[in-house]
């Protein structure tokens, strides 16, 4: 050693302790990071080396950690340009057991899978590939594979068309998916989900349950075709596209026994024998619409109906006594959506006790067309005799045909009102016999017997505590004084009294929320915010938001000194609660938890700058 030492000189020693704590410091550097990793392994593989054009098969990356690790990274391939792709992921946990020396040990792993969906157009002979995964410290080059797609007819065409490329926000159109089968075709499958293809930016409805053949002529020849019909209504202004229709079918060569099951019932029996069968994907052509906003001056009691709509109201008596009741019948019938048909504009009834309606809603296929017809009906009791014409029943809607807004209108009802029993409100009224019963049924004598009451010489004013009730009074009156001013001030300025209510209006919606969240009912859930937005808006300014596009209202907050910021956040909020209505939103509580936080911040934002 000491040889050694004095050979290498006191500076070879420096540098010989320095490389021994290097080494170390790597050492105990690569323990850590052995540690600090999930370790990771990685494959790929493909499902078939030979393929149709139009024939989807799949590339699957397989990444394996023995820690579940969120959020791992996309693998590179190369070579996929050549091919449509769609990509997707899944992700299973197994475990692993093994027994050593006799001890028991288990070890779980997690795998999450990288699918690639492709599908080749034209034929040849291409490479997938190469193909690398990379994952902080684990690298692999997984190599690549080739495929060969040979030609092959298409099984069916898939054609869709809009009956407008121009419509405004609410208007009613019809997209047709024209399906034409070759032979051979054994079974179409549409997507079982069309709320994520469609409901971003459309409410919409199948016109038809079940589809079924018909022949058309096509360049001279009846061609068997099926048409999906589904009636579309524009939920926000702007360019809409409308994203390709997928749809699956079976195809068998000529030799193949025709397997019974089609969803749509649309093929004859025919049977072969041996062949093939293939499972394709034809996908329709997306398309682009244009969505007009409405136009300004939407009357006050405007909900959004846009389309072509008639009213009639009846009453099943006109001619009663006071006291009796009657139903007076409200049927709006429509093309519009049928979740904008509210409550119609009734007369005026100050005469009368009016019950809240009974309400009820059909839809009906008329040719191409979905015709929405909902029934109010109201009993109505009368206070006073009397003969009353009552005005025509009245619902506002924009006419999309003449680009104005219009007003349905009922013919007027007369009404003759004998006297009998009264049921008023407010005043003086003659109770029947049986109210004065039922009353006094409930009177309670304060004594009975012939024991004699307390005498009448101990009047109150003779204690000294009756005098300390006068000096209050005074003060009481004045508040009775300003409760009664306040009052009438409410009922004289509709505008005073609207933004005054906002507050209760708005806690009342904000319940129905909550409720609807404990029910764990998605629709009611964005319902109810959207109104408590909506509503807050239209009760602070005493304009009506409810029938104005999401632009025109942004404009209106603007107008009003709004920040940018709020009138961003409103545009997000109503958005997230028009696709939680119509648009398949998320379905889990966490996420409706996260909206309804999100409608509660933009409440206090539009309150404090309201």
């Amino acid at each position: 050693m000491k040889n050694f030492r004095e050979g290498i000189g006191a500076t070879g020693a420096r540098a010989f302790r320095f490389s021994i704590l290097r080494c170390a410091f790597c050492l105990l550097t690569f323990a850590f990071s052995s540690t600090a990793y999930a370790e990771v392994t990685a494959e790929a593989s493909l499902s078939s080396a030979q393929v149709g054009t139009g024939e989807p098969f799949q590339l699957t990356v397989q990444v394996t950690s023995d820690e579940k690790v969120d959020g791992l990274p996309w693998p590179q391939v190369q070579g996929l340009e050549k091919f449509t792709v769609a990509k997707s992921t899944g992700n299973t946990q197994s475990s692993q057991t093994s027994i050593i020396n006799g001890k028991i040990s288990s070890r779980a792993y997690f795998v999450t899978n990288f699918i690639y969906t492709l599908t080749a157009a034209k034929p040849g002979v291409f490479q997938v590939g190469p193909i690398h995964y990379a994952y902080k410290a684990y690298e692999k080059d997984l190599g690549s594979g080739n495929v060969t797609v040979v030609k092959q007819e298409a099984g069916l065409t898939s054609q869709p068309s809009l009956s407008k490329k121009s419509a405004f926000v609410g208007e009613q159109l019809l997209y047709n998916l024209r399906i034409t089968p070759s032979q051979g075709v054994q079974q179409i499958n549409l997507p079982p989900d069309l709320q994520k293809l469609i409901g971003e930016k459309f409410w919409f409805q199948r016109l038809d349950k079940n589809v079924e053949a018909k022949v058309v002529k096509v360049n001279g020849e009846n061609v068997r075709v099926f048409d999906v019909r589904i009636v579309l209504f524009p939920l926000l202004a702007g360019k809409a596209d409308l994203a390709g229709i997928p749809v699956d079918y079976q195809q068998a060569s000529r030799g193949q026994r025709r397997r019974s099951g089609s969803v749509f019932d649309m093929f004859d029996d025919q049977f072969f024998s041996g062949g093939s069968v293939v499972n394709l994907t034809a996908m329709a052509n997306p398309i682009s619409m244009e969505v007009r906003p409405l136009p300004p001056g939407a009357p006050t009691d405007f909900t959004g109906s846009v389309g072509e709509y008639s009213l009639a109201a009846a009453a099943d008596k006109t001619a009663l006594a006071t006291g009796d009741a009657m139903t007076l019948t409200v049927t709006i019938r429509g093309d519009g959506e049928p979740k904008t048909i509210t409550k119609p504009k009734l007369p005026d009834l100050s005469q009368f006790e009016v019950f809240d309606p009974e309400v009820s809603t059909a839809t009906a296929v008329q040719g191409s067309t979905l015709i929405t017809t909902k029934t109010f009906k109201y009993v109505v009791v009368p206070h006073r005799k009397g003969e009353y014409n009552l005005a025509p029943v009245a619902f506002s809607y924009f006419d999309p045909a003449k680009r104005e807004y219009a007003e349905a209108k009922s013919q007027p009802i007369a009404i003759s009102v004998s006297q009998g029993k009264e049921v008023a409100s407010t005043g003086n009224r003659i109770m029947s016999q049986r109210e004065i019963t039922d009353i006094g049924s409930d009177i309670r004598h304060i004594k009975s017997g012939s024991e004699p009451l307390q005498s009448e010489d101990d009047f109150l004013y003779k204690h000294p505590w009756f005098w300390l009730l006068f000096p209050p009074s005074p003060v009481a009156f004045a508040m009775i004084f300003l409760v009664r001013n306040r009052g009438r001030k409410l009922a004289g300025d509709a505008t005073l009294k609207r933004k005054t209510l906002a507050g209760a209006q708005l806690k009342r919606r904000l319940k129905e929320a909550n409720e609807a969240l404990k029910q764990k009912n998605a629709k009611e859930f964005y319902k109810a915010l959207s109104q408590a937005v909506v509503g807050l808006a239209s009760d602070k300014l005493n304009v009506e938001f409810r029938g104005l596009t999401l632009e025109d209202a942004k404009v209106q907050l603007r107008k009003r000194g709004i920040t940018e910021a709020s009138v961003n956040e409103y545009e997000k909020v109503l958005q997230l609660c028009d696709f939680g209505q119509f648009g398949g939103g998320a379905r889990d509580e966490k996420a409706w938890k996260e909206s309804l936080d999100a409608a509660e911040n933009l409440l206090r934002m539009l309150d404090r700058e309201l």
